[in-house]
Formats: C-alpha cells, sequence, structure tokens
C-alpha cells in the first residue's frame, strides 16, 4: 500500500514537471539577467514554441553563470557553427544521434579514443587523416567495424 502512494506521488510529481515543461516559460518568469541575454525573442518569446522556451531560458542561465573567457570561448565555437556548410551541420547532427544512440560503455570509448586522438602531435593527427581520407569508402567501413568489434585495450600515451 505504501509502495503504491509512494508510486501514485511521483507520478504526480513527474506529470506536473512535464507538464510545466509543455507549457514552456513565461517571459515575466525569467529573471532580469535571462531577459537582457534573450533580448532579441522578447516581441515573439510568446509566439516560440514552449520546449524552445525552456532551452533557451536554461541557456541563458547558463551564459550568466559563465567567466567572460568561456563566453568568448562559446561565442567563437557559435561562429564557427554558423560558418560550417548546411549539409556538414547536418552530418553533424546525424552523427551526434548516432552517438547518442550508443550505450554508454561505447559513449565512453568514443571519448576515450578522442581523447587520446587530441594528445598526439600534429603531424601524426595529419597522417592519419590524410591516410583515412585516402581509403575508399569500403576501407573506411571495414574500418569502422574492426574498431567496433576490436576489444578495448588499455590507452597508449
Amino acid at each position: 500500500m505504501k509502495a503504491k502512494i509512494i508510486a501514485a506521488i511521483a507520478m504526480l510529481l513527474f506529470t506536473g514537471l512535464a507538464n510545466a515543461q509543455d507549457a514552456g516559460v513565461a517571459w515575466e518568469a525569467l529573471s532580469e539577467e535571462q531577459q537582457r541575454v534573450l533580448s532579441n525573442f522578447s516581441e515573439n518569446w510568446g509566439d516560440l514554441e514552449p520546449a524552445r522556451q525552456t532551452r533557451l531560458s536554461m541557456g541563458a542561465e547558463r551564459w550568466s553563470r559563465m567567466t567572460p573567457k568561456q563566453r568568448d570561448a562559446a561565442q567563437g565555437r557559435f561562429k564557427q557553427w554558423r560558418d560550417l556548410a548546411p549539409d556538414r551541420r547536418n552530418q553533424i547532427r546525424n552523427r551526434y544521434a548516432q552517438y547518442r544512440k550508443m550505450a554508454p560503455s561505447d559513449q565512453e570509448r568514443v571519448r576515450d579514443n578522442f581523447r587520446r586522438y587530441q594528445r598526439m602531435p600534429l603531424e601524426r593527427r595529419q597522417e592519419l587523416r590524410n591516410r583515412f581520407q585516402d581509403m575508399s569508402p569500403e576501407q573506411r567501413n571495414r574500418l569502422r567495424e574492426r574498431m567496433t568489434d576490436r576489444p578495448r585495450t588499455t590507452t597508449r600515451d
């Protein structure tokens, strides 16, 4: 009986949270700092989808907690993103969606490989990029399959 009551309360809280997110965020509910950051959206805030309002308000909150150095870095990344060709942005979005569908252990393996790649000397990274670019699509797929099937080894530095 006690478990049923707890489950019912949890469901009500979850439903309330989901409904609150569905309703979006009222402009007046934003802090002054969030309103300042999101001032470009003030005129049409009510027309935005509730999910977008929530994402924007959370982003504005995160922005307000950043240091000036972190803000500069974020603006630089955003500029790089904007400067990408639309097909490249779609390719990145698709790969990220694939990554999100991976098991956590596979995501960790991808992050480990990326960290190891980042620590390589620039010449070695360029050599690997060139070798990969020179491969045929079939060779690339075989390499990807081999890397997926390969047992995890200890990190080499």
